[in-house]
């Protein structure tokens, strides 16, 4: 099989959808179904093979670097668009990654220039006929509701784990990853973008409710630049004064898991998403999880993690209280988390995949 992807969001991002692409091409990297991957950069038009092995390393001969067109995509046996832009006229045969419709479903949490690049992606995706992959059930049934899609029209293949958030890690060398970046044990981890969808507001709503009741513990916050993020980074800004909160800004993925793998509980109550990806995170690293019961979350978290309402800080607060006084509980939740994960990694997605593959080609 010969398969182009664009990959410019694997270059260019730090977010969802740039982690997805990065080990959607390193599974593919590995796999012996696949001749030949060209990579593309939709976005920026880059197609130096050295631009894409910055972010993603080494590269193999059998993966080289084009620009979008026409002669190079007519001679792929598909394209697989990741990044919320397809190529120009060109390889029929296309595989659209639908993330989530929340520009429709939480139009507030978005600026209107992402609204109007995502529904532009898809509409664009739908004429031409593209499979509509689909990273949760969540995810399909959004479409079928928002898009008036068949629901069997929707594939839903979820994301893979990056292999580096494992629950293996020296001890050593994890605390001074954490003591490096001011952290001291023991500690709560929250990690996302800054923008409304996240609910950072609803999370330090919870945790200065919970005041002396979490004892030593801090609030470790992880989190990227995001949209409509001023009044949280000044909320934010303050509480990191008083000690009670540490704010940390991007960081690579062998750090953050270390993180992961330190923290007493693992938090993320959004609003909305299309799968939840730190979620999964956190239970490969063995961390128990309180996160949303709508949505995706529930999917993705199975009965591996404690679920609350997004909007009641008082219900998000007490399922934070209750699981840093379980060390039982904990060690429940670290068992199942682990047991859950299985299903996003590589060995159980990649077949899946493939299968997706082998109906788009054919259409």
């Amino acid at each position: 099989m010969r398969l182009g992807i664009d990959a410019g969001r694997a270059v260019h991002g730090h977010g969802g959808v740039s982690t997805y692409t990065r080990e959607l091409i390193h599974a593919l990297i590995e796999s012996p179904r696949v001749d030949e991957i060209v990579l593309f950069d939709l976005d920026h038009g880059l197609a130096r093979r050295q631009t894409f092995e910055k972010a993603l390393g080494t590269l193999p001969d059998k993966i080289s670097a084009a620009r979008a067109e026409r002669n190079v995509l007519d001679r792929l046996d598909l394209f697989h668009a990741p990044g919320y832009a397809m190529p120009p006229e060109g390889a029929p045969r296309h595989v659209f990654t639908l993330y989530d419709l929340t520009v429709l479903s939480h139009p507030d949490c978005h600026t209107l220039r992402n609204r109007v690049r995502t529904l532009t992606s898809v509409s664009d995706a739908l004429v031409r006929g593209a499979t509509i992959l689909a990273i949760s059930e969540a995810t399909r049934q959004e479409a079928a509701r928002l898009l008036t899609l068949p629901p069997d029209s929707v594939e839903i293949i979820p994301p893979m784990v990056d292999q580096v958030f494992q629950v293996a890690g020296e001890h050593e060398s994890d605390a001074a990853a954490a003591a490096r970046l001011g952290v001291r044990e023991p500690y709560v981890l929250a990690v996302a973008s800054l923008e409304p969808r996240k609910n950072f507001g609803g999370l330090l709503d919870a945790w200065t409710s919970l005041g002396a009741s979490v004892g030593a513990h801090q609030l470790v916050v992880v989190a990227a630049e995001g949209w409509r993020q001023g009044k949280v980074r000044r909320r934010l800004d303050r509480m990191t004064g008083d000690g009670s909160v540490v704010k940390i800004g991007h960081i690579p993925e062998i750090v953050l898991a270390a993180l992961y793998r330190r923290a007493a509980a693992f938090v993320f109550p959004s609003l909305a998403e299309g799968f939840g990806l730190p979620v999964a995170e956190a239970m490969a690293c063995g961390t128990p999880v309180v996160t949303s019961r709508v949505s995706s979350m529930p999917e993705v978290a199975g009965d591996a993690a404690l679920l609350v309402d997004p909007e009641n800080p008082d219900e998000i607060a007490a399922a934070i209280a209750r699981l840093l006084g379980s060390p039982a509980l904990r060690r429940r939740l670290r068992e199942r988390g682990l047991e859950q994960v299985r299903l996003f990694s590589r060995e159980v997605v990649v077949p899946q995949l493939f299968e997706v593959y082998r109906r788009a080609a054919q259409r």
